[in-house]
């Protein structure tokens, strides 16, 4: 019979032992960095389950974020074999009738290794998903002392039951996440304070311009769709939006006997209504964060042939927001009434717009135009369609 080196064991223990360590570190040191490098709420909450399924060789996790309105949790990420849209429809009550209510209740760590026989675990979310839960590791989320969500931790891999160790790792990215959704929450909301203060500035030019009303609205909702089936980023889009609303921003110094003239505009007159885009660049442009916003304002007149205002640029020369919200523009332009002639219809505009593609409107834009055009008939809904 072969015997054992009790020296070697103990040094295999700790090798093993101190690897474990090391991958630990390593994955909460990656987690940091993501969470360094972003504000969206939503990959912060993907990532985190990702991180708690590897950390703890879980077969799946869960995260609860709190209804502060309700004083309930609903479930707001799941990934592993536990994952279900189903179990989105859940909402738990904080007290003692769940194990995720406990521990927000009493803002308490839980490691349960015969979930079987918790009075307090709740069948109704095995029901939904298909898959009985052996055990569990369920922290709080919390973050300058208030209650953000739960994060848990289901079915060690193996059939192994969970350890100290584990609990305290759980505890550790639960921790980093909650500071990271608290963060994204502000920023979202600072972001959304932001977005309404521009939209209000927007509706003063519409109701300035009482023959418009609307059309910020509606060049916004046709520039993000146009941008949409250009493939544009998430970033880009917003800023496409963001631009869009404050096209017409420079109208505010527009005399009002121009802007509000009942009949065409005269030459002259025609000549000073086009100087709001530079209008609108000099209120905004002292703003460098706003840089691509405002040049998506001042050059949204320009066309790829040349002919366009204030600078007569060419082609790429003007900035692709510029160019996106210059097709949605006139599109809107073209469908709206005014005092001395009747809106076009959607189908005789559309085809306007496509046989000016190449001269006054951007080709490529164009072609993301006509596929939003068809999908979507661009917002083509009695909420949004000219008045």
């Amino acid at each position: 019979m072969k015997r054992l080196n009790p020296r070697r064991e103990t040094a295999k223990r700790s090798t093993a032992i101190d690897q474990e360590y090391t991958e630990h570190l390593e994955e909460l040191l990656n987690f940091s960095e993501i969470l360094n490098s972003t504000l969206d709420s939503s990959l912060v909450r993907e990532r985190a389950m990702q991180a708690t399924c590897r950390l703890l060789r879980s077969e799946g996790a869960t995260m609860y974020l709190v209804d502060k309105e309700k004083n309930e949790l609903f479930f707001e990420a799941i990934v592993g074999q536990v994952g279900t849209s189903a179990l989105k429809e859940i909402r738990l009550a904080i007290d003692e009738s769940s194990l995720a209510g406990s521990v927000a209740l009493h803002r308490k760590s839980l490691m349960v290794q015969n979930v079987a026989s918790e009075k307090r675990h709740f069948q109704q979310a095995d029901n939904k998903s298909k898959l009985r839960t052996r055990n569990m590791v369920a922290v709080p989320m919390l973050s300058k002392g208030i209650l953000v969500g739960v994060l848990q931790a289901i079915n060690r891999e193996g059939n192994q039951e969970f350890r100290e160790l584990d609990l305290r790792l759980l505890e550790t990215l639960a921790h980093q996440v909650a500071i990271a959704i608290d963060n994204a929450k502000l920023y979202q909301d600072l972001k959304n304070s932001f977005y309404e203060t521009i939209a209000a500035l927007a509706s003063a030019i519409d109701m300035k311009d009482r023959y418009t009303g609307g059309h910020t609205k509606r060049v916004a909702y046709f520039s993000e769709m146009i941008a949409r089936y250009m493939g544009c980023t998430k970033e880009e889009v917003e800023e496409v939006k963001l631009g869009a609303i404050l096209h017409d921003i420079g109208k505010i110094g527009v005399e009002d006997l121009v802007l509000k003239k009942n009949a065409p505009l005269e030459k002259a007159e025609w000549e000073i209504m086009k100087e709001h885009p530079e209008h609108g660049y000099k209120i905004l442009a002292h703003v460098k964060g706003l840089k691509k916003i405002t040049d998506g304002m001042r050059f949204h007149h320009e066309r790829p042939d040349g002919f366009g205002y204030p600078l007569g640029l060419k082609g790429e020369e003007i900035p692709l927001i510029a160019r996106i919200i210059s097709v949605a523009d006139t599109f809107d332009a073209m469908t709206s009434n005014r005092p001395y002639r009747k809106g076009l219809d959607y189908d005789t505009a559309f085809e306007e717009i496509v046989r000016q593609r190449g001269t006054q409107f951007d080709e490529k834009v164009v072609d993301a135009f006509i596929e939003a055009f068809k999908m979507e008939r661009m917002g083509k809904k009695r909420s949004l369609r000219a008045k």
